[in-house]
């Protein structure tokens, strides 16, 4: 009964826009009014039948009024200038039937029962009046118009049962009650209308925050259910009326997306009713473009007893930040992986190593299709090692000059990297197979390292600047071992000049000590033939005092050279002197050396000849003497040969 009689008050509300919320309402009453309104006035003439036949209220006048009601009530459904005028309509009937209340108790002589209906009436019409009232002035109207009509009809009234004074402080005291009433309802809802104005304009303005965020936001209330979503959220405005009022399930199962993913949301939202904390929820959405990252945030919003009576969603994208966050991790492999492999690099043996090292960074770090490492070598650069994926083409390149057409020549004139997005810029006839696009940076001095691509395309610059501190490193490297190299040929050159030191020491003992051996003999020769010569002159040989001491003056003259030669050989290094080359009578020397020997020879039982040949000998350099070195062997006949 009760839902039926709301479902009528209902349709008694106006749906015209012109009509604010407050308008709407009022003419809605003033409308239950009209209908009631005849009943009361046809009840309440019945009453006063009842209690006093005898006095005059004529039942017709009643049934106009009520006409009059229920026609401005069919009125108002067919008329819109006639529910804009309903409420100012409406007085005018109260106004009108306060007026016969008056006239039908004065022509009474304002007995007991219609002196009360006097006063009922204009307290409850004040009443009526005031649910329409905007302002004081219509409040007050009436209760004047209605003091005026009481004074007017207590004049003409030619009897009166009841005293004017009580009736007229009775009016007067409705009258005050009423307007200080109203005044009070209009303060208050003055007030009321102030602060619903400031907290519209604060809820506006939250909003205006709300929609410049750069995020999407959504109110839920406690079952999930959408109650506000900002544009950002969802930009259709048809679309977003259609939330208000549903879950996430709901929309989802409505447009045909993913229920589950509707269905998480709504879980995550009345957990946080339950557990009146903020609820975090990660999301992936395949779109056109690819998979979407999102970060859902749930707020509790509480009373002061801490009851959940909405809860803020907020959604983020995080897709550029997952993005970063895998560069981010990928650059740090990288990272890690390069240090590994400089560990490994700066331990390479050869330029063979290096370049094995540079292409195992270049596969397991970088993962390039193309890699390439040449070496300078006389000018040229020359090919090491060169690599494509599977399916790829790359011709083995030939030694070429570093030209400034070729992407390597490029950076290694540049001394930093140099990327060519497109092959067909460099204008060369290099057969590049697959490749479409290189990048390339120096190793030092020593070459280049060549990555590219089967597209054309960028690279990025943090991947050159790594690379190029992988070309640094095996620069370093090649460095090392080019000093190291050159270090080990300063050994052996060290090496070997201790060894021919060595051997001339040992020459210039043997030439130094030979001749002092042989002055020393014929000394002791000489004095043995002197000794004999004092003793026994007839058997003493002259000429062997003159021979041996020829052979003494030979053998110093010789020792002589042979210190010359070691001058002259400090001399050589010491850049004063330069060797000639010049004919040397290599008979002669055998024969001397013969000569030289023929004591020892003679002590030991040795005979020695000379073969002489006519031929000189032209040496590489100055003379030498030594023991007779080259080629010994015997003859079969005793002898022994050796050939000079």
């Amino acid at each position: 009964m009760y839902a039926l009689a709301l479902r009528l008050y209902q349709l008694l509300r106006p749906e015209d826009a012109f009509f604010s919320r407050r308008h709407r309402s009022q003419v809605q009453v003033y409308r239950l009014l009209s209908l009631l309104g005849p009943v009361l006035l046809l009840v309440h003439g019945a009453a006063h039948r009842a209690a006093a036949p005898s006095h005059y209220d004529p039942l017709w006048f009643r049934l106009v009024l009520a006409a009059g009601l229920l026609l401005l009530f069919s009125a108002s459904l067919v008329s819109a200038s006639v529910r804009r005028r309903y409420v100012e309509a409406s007085w005018g009937v109260l106004y009108l039937v306060m007026a016969w209340t008056v006239t039908l108790a004065a022509l009474n002589q304002f007995s007991g029962e219609y002196s009360l209906s006097v006063l009922f009436v204009y307290a409850l019409f004040g009443g009526i009046v005031i649910l329409g009232a905007d302002s004081m002035a219509p409040v007050l109207s009436f209760l004047a118009t209605g003091f005026v009509l009481l004074g007017a009809g207590v004049w003409a009234a030619p009897a009166r049962e009841t005293s004017p004074l009580v009736l007229g402080s009775g009016m007067i005291g409705v009258a005050l009650f009423e307007a200080v009433a109203h005044w009070w309802g209009l303060s208050m809802r003055n007030s009321l209308k102030t602060q619903r104005d400031e907290l519209r304009r604060s809820r506006d303005q939250q909003r205006q925050m709300i929609e410049q965020l750069p995020m999407e936001m959504a109110v839920f209330d406690t079952e999930a259910r959408f109650q506000y979503v900002n544009e950002r959220a969802v930009g259709d405005p048809a679309v977003r009326e259609q939330l208000i009022g549903l879950t996430n399930e709901g929309y989802c199962r409505r447009h045909d997306l993913d229920v589950a993913l509707g269905r998480r949301r709504d879980e995550s939202i009345r957990e946080v009713v339950e557990t009146k904390s903020i609820n975090r929820l990660r999301e992936t959405i395949e779109t056109d473009e690819g998979p979407r990252h999102y970060l859902r945030i749930h707020v509790p919003i509480t009373d002061p007893d801490g009851t959940v009576r909405k809860v803020v969603g907020g959604g983020l994208d995080i897709t550029e930040r997952k993005e970063r966050e895998r560069d981010l991790r990928a650059r740090q492999e990288k990272i890690e992986a390069l240090y590994e492999a400089t560990k490994q690099l700066l331990r390479a043996g050869s330029q063979e190593e290096v370049s094995d090292r540079i292409h195992w960074v270049l596969k397991e770090v970088f993962d390039y299709p193309f890699a390439h490492t040449g070496f300078l070598e006389d000018g040229l650069i020359v090919p090491e090692r060169t690599e494509a994926a599977s399916g790829l083409s790359l011709p083995m390149p030939e030694a070429r000059p570093p030209q400034k057409n070729m992407v390597a020549g490029q950076a290694l004139r540049s001394g930093e990297a140099v990327v060519s997005e497109t092959i067909q810029s460099l204008a060369d006839s290099i057969d590049y197979g697959d490749l479409r696009s290189a990048a390339s940076v120096p190793i030092g001095g020593h070459g280049a390292i060549v990555v590219g691509k089967a597209d054309e395309t960028t690279y990025r610059q943090f991947n050159l600047h790594l690379l190029e501190l992988l070309g640094g490193y095996a620069a370093l490297v090649l460095d090392r071992l080019r000093r190291e190299a050159a270090l080990r040929d300063a050994k052996e050159a060290a090496e070997e000049a201790s060894r021919l030191k060595s051997t001339m020491l040992a020459n210039m003992s043997h030439e130094i000590r030979t001749p002092l051996t042989s002055i020393i003999g014929f000394s002791e020769t000489i004095e043995e033939e002197a000794d004999l010569l004092e003793a026994t002159p007839a058997d003493a040989n002259p000429s062997t005092l003159s021979r041996f001491a020829h052979l003494i003056g030979k053998n110093g003259r010789r020792l002589l050279d042979t210190l010359d030669g070691v001058l002259n050989l400090s001399r050589l290094e010491a850049g004063q002197m330069d060797l000639a080359a010049e004919r040397i009578p290599l008979d002669e020397l055998a024969k001397g050396l013969v000569d030289e020997l023929h004591p020892q020879a003679e002590e030991a039982g040795v005979h020695c000849e000379v073969e002489k040949t006519p031929r000189p000998v032209l040496p590489g350099g100055g003379r030498r003497r030594g023991r007779g070195g080259g080629h010994r062997h015997w003859d079969g006949r005793g002898h022994r040969r050796a050939r000079l």
